[in-house]
């Protein structure tokens, strides 16, 4: 189990060498917040000292929370941390694609993968995007109540493996991944939070449903890549792409290519669904909010469909995006591993030490935005955080590990808003209580909306 011990502030200058972060005190009061409100908790730890000593099991994990710490961990001397515990759990699933592999063969794929992602690549996804989402809000009736964060899951996992894999591929593909993903979101949480590593090999139901929904994944993932190599010719999917991107003579392997399409389907349709669920929770609590927003969409898009070319005339629509990703981060808790003993911010942090930070607590720092559990689209507009540090907000990470489908993601999330927004106003179903339930990312657990038909649509 979880028990927090001395919260190390900060070193001593006349000490010639940087405190070792550890020793234990009681903790009955602490274990409960941990495990019943793990965000409520990470909040609470004391921004005066920038790492708290954390131990899961009997194994420390050094908490940083302070942006100019976790900037200096993800920016810092190349080599110096791997990947860490969370992504080691999820390389089970992932193999070794971007999202855990490190190093020479991390800046390799990173390499062949990039070309996947320019901007003329983004405007021709932006057409299937589009063709997705209408379809399925399409398929809403006014008064339906809607499970919402199921029904943005289930719209971008079509979007990836509809952009993913060839238009003749998709429909089966989809069908299988959809099936595969409780089982794999459930496993990778709950193995990355086992105080011990043996409890990975129990025979508990999660432990095995994990085990056959992971190779599910790959069975659907590897025939998929198969059948497209038959017939390459005019495939224009980021499969296809990955398919014949090469860098000199170097080009992705079968498993290579594998891991990176299981990286970009589960990674993708984690981070995006979840944030356009809170971002639909937010709006229908401020309604002036969504009067803005749809007063943009409409004036600056009339009644076309929207285009990649379309995103820049858009000011407010991502400002709200900016906002909605601020406050509801899908990322709770990241980590890395220190490879030999190092020092961070002054902080010794031991070989094999275990650093990790939570992104969604780390934006509701009111020392760094005011009022920060406020949905205040504004607060990106006219230049208002110009002056905000470099390490404030990284909705995206930083450094050699910035996500490398940042600009895909935010272009599914304009999307997805601008089709559904214009045509229907959810708002939430009486008497339900929507929770923040840490998982794989922070769901908008109990999130259940009405739909109804925008006027004048």
């Amino acid at each position: 189990m979880a028990s927090v011990v001395r919260r190390s502030g900060h070193p001593n200058p006349a000490e010639s060498d940087p405190p070792v972060l550890g020793g234990r005190l009681p903790v009955a009061g602490h274990l409960p917040r941990l495990l019943m409100n793990p965000l409520g908790f990470l909040s609470s730890l004391p921004k005066e000292h920038e790492v708290t000593t954390v131990f899961i099991g009997g194994r420390p994990i050094y908490f940083l929370t302070s942006h100019r710490l976790v900037r200096a961990l993800l920016t810092g001397e190349s080599g110096a941390f791997t990947r860490g515990l969370v992504f080691e759990k999820a390389a089970k699933v992932f193999g070794q694609g971007l999202i855990v592999s490190d190093g020479e063969q991390h800046r390799r794929n990173r390499r062949l993968i990039q070309p996947a992602f320019q901007q003329h690549k983004i405007e021709h996804y932006v057409d299937i995007m589009r063709s997705v989402v209408e379809k399925r809000a399409g398929t809403w009736t006014a008064g339906q109540p809607l499970k919402l964060n199921s029904e943005t899951h289930e719209t971008a996992v079509e979007i990836l493996t509809r952009t993913l894999f060839r238009s003749d591929l998709a429909d089966r593909a989809a069908d299988n991944v959809k099936r595969a993903f409780p089982g794999i979101v459930a496993g990778i949480a709950a193995q990355a939070l086992y105080p011990y590593p043996w409890m990975e090999k129990l025979p508990l139901p999660v432990n095995r449903r994990y085990d056959r929904s992971a190779a599910r994944f790959h069975d659907v993932v590897k025939a998929v890549i198969a059948e497209q190599r038959k017939n390459p010719a005019q495939d224009d999917s980021l499969l296809g792409t990955l398919i014949s991107a090469r860098d000199q003579d170097d080009v992705l392997s079968e498993a290579q290519l594998r891991d990176e399409a299981v990286t970009m389907l589960i990674a993708g349709a984690e981070t995006v669904s979840t944030t356009l669920a809170w971002f639909f929770h937010e709006l229908a609590h401020h309604p002036e909010v969504e009067q803005r927003l749809v007063d943009e969409l409409r004036t600056r898009l009339g009644d076309r469909p929207i285009s990649f070319q379309d995103f820049r005339k858009l000011p407010y629509t991502a400002a709200a995006i900016n906002e909605a990703v601020r406050l509801h981060h899908p990322n709770w808790f990241l980590s890395r591993r220190a490879v030999s003993a190092v020092t961070l911010g002054g902080h010794r942090i031991p070989a094999g030490g275990e650093v990790a930070f939570s992104p969604s607590t780390m934006n509701r720092d009111p020392e760094v935005f005011d009022h920060p559990l406020r949905f205040n689209p504004d607060r990106w507009l006219d230049g208002r955080t110009d002056d905000l540090p470099r390490s404030a907000y990284m909705p995206f990470g930083v450094g050699k590990h910035k996500c490398v489908g940042d600009t895909y993601a935010l272009a599914e999330l304009t999307v997805s808003i601008a089709c559904i927004a214009r045509r229907w106003t959810l708002t939430h179903q009486p008497g339900s209580h929507v929770r923040e339930v840490p998982w794989t990312t922070v769901q908008p657990a109990g999130l259940i909306m009405v739909a109804q038909p925008r006027r004048g649509a």
